[in-house]
């Protein structure tokens, strides 16, 4: 008896508590294994099990169910999600007080089936798909709670994979998402390239005709609106990404943005100066939108 502030506390007995730590372990096909205790087993000899088995003194949880399952099946699992928890607190075989977690563990080792058995405990195995598992035990007493257990247990897995199904049809309508706007820019990139692959030739056929006005009148009310036509579509370009391919006489003849034509009419074609494998006449500028080429840069070289 305690008392504290003049109130008496009765001091709880002691008891003796037992945890015991089993697992639905699922390989990589879906299948989940069964054991068969041992015919020399003191208690429910012949009757299936789970593998797992009763924490030490000192022991944490996950690491009991780590070495139950190892001395049991050699298998070596990572940590389980917990499922089910069974108390007995009025008591259980030599104990006052009985907890059972239960867990589910993935084993997605593709050697599954090499299991190394304690042959004191259990002399057989099955990896069954988890249904004909639940249907192979008995709906009582030992059985009984292992069955439980396996109800629970696929009812974790069913959660888990349309868990899993959400995140692929999010995923998947993501996907569908910038596909359907990469098609949209696409459509939007080819609707302008078409519209700038039809003004293009309105800009050249300008720049022809104002390279033969003479030269008394380019300073003449009618060629300057000509011109300021001519700026006009070019600042359309613009807006729509369009840019001018920037090549020089004399520069290097580069072959992804320009193309060699052959001028015969070319009168700088004539003069003194000599370049080898240089531009000696841009006949057509070239565009580009972003890194594409719309139109190469049509030149005369030598």
């Amino acid at each position: 008896m305690i008392k504290e502030n003049n109130i008496k506390y009765k001091r709880p007995e002691p008891w003796l508590m037992l945890i015991t730590v089993k697992a639905v372990i699922v390989n990589n096909v879906g299948e989940v294994l069964l054991l068969k205790r041992a015919k020399g087993e003191k208690t429910h000899a012949g009757e299936y099990d789970l593998p797992g088995g009763s924490m030490e003194k000192g022991e944490v949880i996950k690491d009991a169910l780590k070495r139950e399952i190892k001395e049991e099946t050699g298998l070596k699992i990572d940590n389980g999600e917990i499922i089910k928890i069974s108390e007995y607190p009025k008591g259980h075989e030599r104990v006052d007080d009985l907890k059972a977690l239960r867990f589910v563990v993935s084993y997605d080792d593709e050697n599954y089936k090499k299991i190394k058995l304690n042959k004191y405990e259990h002399d057989s195995f099955e990896w069954l798909p988890i249904d004909k598992a639940i249907k192979k035990l008995s709906k009582k007493g030992f059985e009984g709670e292992k069955r439980e257990t396996l109800i629970e247990a696929k009812k974790y897995l069913e959660m888990k994979e349309g868990l899993n199904n959400w995140k692929r049809c999010l995923a998947e309508f993501d996907n569908y998402r910038k596909r359907q706007e990469d098609a949209r820019k696409d459509t939007v990139k080819y609707a302008t390239e078409n519209i700038v692959m039809q003004i293009l030739p309105v800009i050249d056929n300008f720049e022809s005709s104002v390279a033969h006005i003479p030269e008394e009148e380019k300073n003449g009310g009618w060629v300057q609106g000509i011109m300021y036509i001519k700026k006009q579509l070019e600042d359309v370009l613009r807006e729509n990404g369009v840019e001018e391919i920037i090549v020089k006489v004399g520069d290097n003849f580069d072959t992804e943005t320009c193309e060699a034509v052959d001028d015969s009419n070319c009168s700088n074609c004539k003069t003194k100066k000599k370049f080898e494998n240089k531009i000696k006449k841009i006949v057509l500028r070239g565009y580009k939108i972003g890194d594409k080429i719309i139109r190469p840069a049509r030149v005369v070289v030598e």
